[in-house]
């Protein structure tokens, strides 16, 4: 396992090998290309999230449709609203 040491004293000792060759003359476009590209696909999620978005609001009013009309179990007895709606009625009728 290298450490801060080790690396230092490698650096050292074999300096002679390093600066010899001069980079390429499109290093510096070449490493920005690639540096652009990169930040490009860091910043692309925003779609992702926005299709996670919205079937996430898809999934949820999907459920609860279905809970309200197949799986509650008070769905088949008197609510308030129709009780209330009742009693309306039938002061209207007298």
């Amino acid at each position: 396992m290298l450490n801060e040491k080790n690396i230092e004293v490698f650096i050292r000792e074999n300096r002679d090998k390093f600066g010899i060759s001069l980079p390429q003359d499109n290093h510096t476009d070449k490493f920005l290309y690639k540096l652009q590209n990169r930040l490009k696909h860091i910043v692309n999620i925003i779609p992702y999230l926005v299709k996670v978005a919205v079937v996430t609001v898809f999934v949820f009013t999907a459920s609860i449709i279905v809970w309200n009309n197949y799986l509650r179990k008070d769905r088949q007895e008197v609510t308030l609203k129709s009780k209330i709606s009742l009693v309306i009625e039938r002061i209207k009728n007298k």
